[in-house]
């Protein structure tokens, strides 16, 4: 069986140097998207976190459907009900989900209604909110290193340093996009690997997307800014003992807009390669998508590099939309509500 190749870096943020956060700016405007080791989380913990995913889609329907996906993006997505590219395909995905929005990134928990199978078990719980907490750190992590490699400057009261200008608009207390997904691919053998499409080409809403998936479970497609052709994701194992394979880490559409472009939101898609059709398995994915704060406001970048870009796209304009504007846009042509 042939091995799949790799299009994308590796990037090891372990060192938090001003060289990896140049490596990580590389790979995020020509690629849009990277491999991430240095993340901190064992095999282990992720085990558990795709064990609980698993038990939770196999409870049935009519418990799942009592927590529906609402206009905060929150609760359960049954199968058909998500479109992704509604330009495209005229049917569903063939994918279910569930998203715990509205976070409070203080607690990790949500101010929403989570299944009671979750909220009801402290173990469960404990694991959920735990892993969110920490893929936000992360996310700001990345955020800042970032804004160091954009040389990013200081506001003019100094209060916000450069390195913190994208940080700055992600208070751990206030209300964001951000969402934590559990996501389930069943594996239908009636369906053809070559044509159908398990989640339709986009692009993410908000700033950056880092993924969890599994060996064998593999169907991530992007479709290049470089080459302008569409590439396999393959997994790829850890090369730190114990620890979990590198994240998936992927610029969102908030990031591409405040750097007028520079920063490549790259469309994606799922699909099942022959590979896992053969092997008859589901496919599991667990995301978190970052996203600032509501109020954020999409405006430019105060940073010579994005300055020099032509056309500059969102530092054109006058006025600025907020980041929950973007968001409620696009969640309405995915869901199909109206606006």
């Amino acid at each position: 069986m042939t091995k799949m190749s790799n299009p994308l870096k590796v990037i090891d943020i372990s060192e938090d140097s001003i060289t990896t956060a140049r490596e990580l700016l590389d790979a995020a405007t020509s690629q849009g998207f990277l491999f991430l080791e240095g993340h901190d989380f064992t095999q282990e913990e992720v085990d558990k976190l795709f064990e609980l995913s698993k038990s939770f889609f196999e409870l049935p329907n009519n418990y799942k459907s009592k927590y529906p996906v609402d206009s905060s993006n929150h609760g359960y997505v049954m199968m058909g009900k998500e479109n992704l590219d509604p330009n495209g395909q005229k049917q569903g995905d063939p994918k279910e989900a569930l998203n715990i929005a509205n976070l409070n990134f203080e607690t990790g928990k949500s101010l929403n209604i989570i299944p009671d199978w979750i909220s009801e078990n402290q173990e469960r719980d404990e694991l959920i909110s735990n892993t969110i907490l920490r893929l936000y750190r992360l996310s700001i992590k990345i955020l800042r290193m970032l804004a160091r490699a954009l040389e990013i400057e200081d506001d003019e009261t100094h209060r916000i340093k450069g390195e913190n200008w994208f940080a700055s608009k992600y208070a751990s207390d206030s209300e964001s996009g951000s969402t934590f997904r559990l996501l389930h691919y069943p594996c239908q053998t009636s369906l053809n690997p070559e044509s159908v499409i398990r989640a339709g080409a986009h692009t993410d809403y908000g700033s950056m997307t880092l993924l969890f998936q599994k060996e064998n479970q593999e169907g991530l497609e992007i479709f290049s800014p470089i080459l302008k052709k569409w590439e396999q994701v393959p997994f790829i194992p850890s090369t730190i003992e114990k620890m979990a394979p590198p994240l998936v880490v992927n610029i969102g559409d908030l990031l591409s807009y405040w750097t007028a472009g520079l920063l490549k939101s790259t469309i994606h898609r799922v699909k099942f390669p022959a590979k896992a059709q053969e092997l008859g398995q589901d496919r599991y994915s667990i995301v978190f998508f970052s996203h600032p704060s509501d109020n954020a406001l999409l405006e430019p970048v105060p940073s010579e590099i994005i300055r020099k870009i032509e056309g500059r796209g969102a530092n054109k304009e006058t006025t600025y939309i907020t980041a929950k504007q973007h968001l409620q846009k696009r969640l309405a042509a995915t869901y199909g509500w109206k606006k």
